[in-house]
């Protein structure tokens, strides 16, 4: 879906460098205008999903009821009474901010389920041990950075209950997941609404900010769990969706395994880890459901290689680094040979 959006502000220098950043949005059809006059014989004869106005050329009154009205304010005491109702954004942040606000406003009103700029098929890997302190999140991380780097749409999602990307991945204040949980079965663009709350870290790396609370994953069912990847696949904006999961096993997670392509397996050659591998690989109804999509990788290795017995394929080791800084070591992974793994995972 492509949104249909007019600027209008008296103030040419203002609008040319937003019209500078948001033309380079695929799924944006951008309109301009910096006199009354002519603003006044484009509302009479044309249609916009969403028009982002200042108070000094235009009143805000007169849109139909298609048209999404988003004042640009600047100081709280110059904005019009008449305008103090209306959806407003601050005019003076950074752009791809407002392009995301304005999505998050358009998705509300737009009810049409269907794609915003994607197209094709999503593969879904989702990385796992009953351990922590293995190595998971490192090792999902430097998967989706090398699918991004090799020209793959690549979504990174974590569904730990305490997350800990952040070492790698910047976070913010803004909304994050919470807010695209709180959407499922409500009546919006649900592909809208995902642009709008993505971060983006490279050209092909995309991210949510953490959850609002851990609440946000305990309170879900495992039938919400699977709604909210299935829909995330649906709005067909990435080619890989990469799942970090969370060390518990309870029903709800075996969502996650029904859901996913590949499942990865992060072993570690630790008695502990061990030990809690080989219960979770003991449980045979999960090895009969979900042992055909997964795949062992062994971190940490020290050279004695794995202690586990299991017919799991393992399709790669990654050698023990001597106190290494968490960003850098993603960033060595996903560049050189230690992510190889990822081209045998792919193709079993």
């Amino acid at each position: 879906m492509t949104i249909k959006l007019a600027i209008a502000d008296e103030n040419a220098a203002y609008v040319e460098r937003l019209k500078k950043v948001l033309e380079e949005y695929e799924d944006i059809s951008l309109y301009a205008y910096t006199e009354k006059k002519e603003l006044e014989q484009a509302l009479a004869s044309k249609h916009f999903d969403a028009l982002l106005f200042d108070p000094s050329i235009y009143d805000g009154r007169s849109l139909g009821k298609s048209t999404l009205a988003v004042m640009l304010a600047g100081d709280a005491a110059e904005i019009p009474e008449y305008c103090r109702e209306l959806q407003g954004i601050h005019k003076y942040q950074r752009i791809s901010r407002i392009y995301q606000q304005v999505l998050e406003l358009c998705a509300e009103i737009s009810r049409d389920a269907g794609n915003v700029v994607g197209q094709g098929s999503v593969t879904s890997i989702a990385f796992y041990s009953p351990a922590g302190g293995v190595g998971k999140t490192t090792l999902a991380l430097a998967a989706a950075a090398r699918l991004a780097a090799q020209g793959g749409r690549t979504l990174y999602l974590n569904l730990e209950e305490a997350a800990s990307e952040d070492c790698c991945l910047p976070q913010s204040a803004d909304k994050g997941m919470s807010e695209l949980v709180s959407c499922l079965g409500q009546k919006v663009n649900f592909a809208m609404k995902v642009q709008g709350l993505l971060q983006n870290k490279t050209e092909n790396l995309y991210y949510f900010n953490h959850f609002g609370s851990p609440n946000d994953i305990y309170e879900m069912s495992g039938e919400e769990l699977e709604e909210l990847l299935e829909q995330l696949a649906k709005t067909r904006l990435f080619d890989f969706i990469v799942i970090d999961m969370g060390i518990s096993m309870d029903r709800k997670f075996l969502h996650v395994f029904e859901y996913a392509d590949k499942i990865v397996l992060v072993e570690k050659a630790d008695d502990m880890a061990v030990r809690k591998l080989n219960c979770f690989l003991a449980q045979v109804h999960i090895m009969k459901e979900y042992g055909r999509k997964m795949a062992r990788v062994l971190n940490f290795d020290m050279g004695r290689g794995s202690m586990l017995s299991t017919e799991v394929p393992l399709i790669g080791r990654i050698n023990a680094a001597q106190s290494p800084d968490a960003a850098q070591f993603v960033a060595m992974l996903a560049q050189d040979a230690g992510s190889g793994y990822l081209t045998q995972l792919l193709s079993i």
